[in-house]
């Protein structure tokens, strides 16, 4: 497909996409089909953000930092089987945020994935997991 025609956000002809897309559009464009029968309208959008890696640092080295963050994993009081696996695997429980500090690795390892509850371990005050978690 050939593209024809690409209109910037805000230019006549993108402010229907403007509306529905809002910020994440970038781009509207007009497509032809190789035989020339039709009219595509395609539109780019930012699906995903996040911070640059420092260069000389890979994305693969950022996503390896990452396995080994300290994050915070809710578990109720209940689920007694949940926190048993924690604790044998070094987990701390926290009474401030009510949730286990453990690093994220080990939490997907465990099946817990789904129970991280992302930036709660910033407002983790009782329990020092910097240097053994």
């Amino acid at each position: 497909m050939e593209v024809t025609k690409t209109i910037k956000p805000g230019d006549r002809g993108s402010k229907a996409y403007q509306r529905r897309y809002g910020e994440r559009l970038c781009a509207v464009r007009y497509r032809q089909s190789d035989c020339g029968s039709k009219i595509y309208t395609t539109v780019e959008l930012i699906v995903d953000e996040r911070p640059k890696a420092a260069p000389g640092s890979s994305e693969r080295s950022r996503s390896a930092r990452r396995r080994v963050d300290a994050v915070a994993v809710k578990v109720f009081m209940r689920e007694l089987e949940y926190q048993q696996l924690l604790k044998s695997a070094g987990a701390r429980y926290s009474p401030g945020t009510r949730s286990w500090i453990t690093t994220r690795a080990i939490a997907v390892g465990l099946g817990l994935g789904h129970r991280i509850k992302e930036g709660l371990v910033d407002e983790c005050q009782d329990v020092d997991f910097s240097i053994e978690v």
